[in-house]
C-alpha cells in the first residue's frame, strides 16, 4: 500500500516539476513550487525520515512566503 502511495506522490512530484514550464505567471509558478515542497515533504514522511520532512516543510513554507513577497513587489509577468 505504501509503495503505491509513494509512486503516486512521485507522479505528482514530476507533474509539478514539469508544470512550471507551462505557466508564464510568476505567482502560479510560486504556488506550484509550494505544492512541490509539500509533496516532497510527504514523500520524506512516507520514507520514514521525519526530520527531513519537517525541514522540507519549514524551508518550503519560508521560501514560498518570501517568493510571494518578491513577486508582489516585482510583478507577476516576466519582462
Amino acid at each position: 500500500m505504501i509503495d503505491i502511495l509513494i509512486f503516486l506522490l512521485l507522479i505528482v512530484l514530476i507533474a509539478t516539476a514539469f508544470s512550471i514550464f507551462i505557466f508564464n505567471d510568476l505567482l502560479y509558478i510560486v504556488i506550484i513550487f509550494g505544492a512541490y515542497s509539500m509533496v516532497m515533504s510527504l514523500i520524506w514522511q512516507q520514507l520514514n525520515s521525519p526530520d527531513l520532512a519537517i525541514t522540507e516543510a519549514a524551508i518550503g513554507i519560508g521560501m514560498t512566503v518570501l517568493l510571494v513577497t518578491v513577486v508582489t513587489k516585482v510583478g507577476r509577468r516576466p519582462q
